[in-house]
């Protein structure tokens, strides 16, 4: 595992900063310790997150080199699982309810990687169910805690209390992905009416489906293979890029065109790239806009992220750039992350 040194921030280029909170175990540091040989708790205490004095971003002062994250993205992990939960049939209480039958054997035969893989599909699917009031909300955080401790009398209590909610997933959330009526109309609200869009990452998750049924052109960016996945990543012998209507444009690289379009989404994307600025720079060449969805990172930036971005950051680049950002769309705010408009 090789590793780069930042002694200066990859945005602003300061060299001030200051202690930012740990990341936190999840399957990357899982699989990405077992891989290395290394300890979970080794590995992020590795890859330390600090964040920067002067525009407010968190980034690590170590992180994997190019070589390391295509090894991370096409070996360690390469099918990117919360892109494909948007196809999978699993977002329903039967196969929950199989899920935590499974769950309960292997605790009692403690095979703990099996219980630790089976226990975050059994807490994305209940982070994921859609509650109408306070009450439904109280019993769902319920659930979800009496499944982190693995607590089977409560957590069957629970799910009886909300099986209702499994009639479709929460917007925005890892079973329903940035598919959003709501998020396209407050964009065009914005920045007027779209004509043409494009979006860079993961092809399962957003937009691009719908729009184009619309007489709308859009096309779709795969993305560098050390920044995202893509090109090992399978299901049923498919790959993710090929999941895209025939007549939506593909590109292996951000373009550059004399004639702009008009938005470019780049969701859970940002956090992966090494130089941010140049980044944005070159989606600038390609588009008018740029719409940016990211998880919180007051919670800690994970071991997967190199940065972690805040409004304070994001307004430092809107205006390198000598643009406007708008922070106001709300929905998304409730599920932990947020959506930045930069225009």
């Amino acid at each position: 595992m090789k590793l780069l040194k930042f002694s200066k921030c990859p945005v602003c280029k300061s060299p001030n900063f200051k202690a930012a909170k740990s990341g936190y175990k999840n399957m990357y540091s899982e699989q990405i310790s077992q891989e290395y040989k290394i300890e979970e708790y080794q590995l992020i205490r590795l890859l330390k997150n600090v964040q920067c004095i002067n525009c407010g971003l968190i980034y690590k002062k170590q992180w994997f080199s190019e070589k390391t994250s295509n090894i991370i993205f096409n070996k360690i992990v390469p099918v990117h699982p919360k892109g494909w939960d948007i196809k999978a049939k699993k977002f329903n209480l039967n196969y929950f309810k199989k899920k935590l039958v499974l769950l309960r054997l292997l605790v009692e035969k403690n095979k703990k990687l099996e219980i630790n893989k089976t226990n975050r599909e059994l807490i994305s699917i209940a982070d994921s169910l859609t509650v109408k009031d306070k009450n439904e909300k109280k019993v769902k955080n319920k659930l979800i805690v009496s499944i982190k401790r693995k607590e089977f009398k409560k957590i069957v209590f629970y799910l009886n209390k909300i099986k209702d909610c499994f009639s479709s997933p929460e917007e925005f959330k890892r079973f329903r992905g940035f598919n959003s009526a709501s998020l396209r109309e407050h964009t065009q609200t914005i920045i007027g009416k779209l004509e043409n869009l494009s979006e860079i990452g993961c092809p399962l998750w957003g937009n691009l489906n719908v729009m184009s049924k619309k007489n709308i052109q859009c096309s779709f960016i795969k993305g560098r293979s050390s920044q995202f996945w893509g090109y090992k990543c399978k299901k049923n012998n498919s790959i993710c890029h090929n999941q895209l209507n025939k007549k939506i444009v593909k590109y292996d690289k951000i373009p550059q065109f004399k004639k702009k379009i008009d938005y470019l989404g780049a969701y859970l994307y940002l956090d992966h790239v090494i130089d941010p600025v140049n980044f944005i720079k070159k989606i600038f060449k390609f588009s008018n806009s740029l719409g940016i969805i990211l998880e919180r990172s007051s919670t800690g930036v994970p071991v997967q992220h190199f940065t972690g971005w805040n409004i304070n950051s994001i307004k430092y680049v809107a205006h390198k750039f000598n643009k406007n950002i708008d922070f106001s769309f709300s929905p998304i705010k409730k599920t932990g992350k947020d959506f930045y408009l930069i225009y």
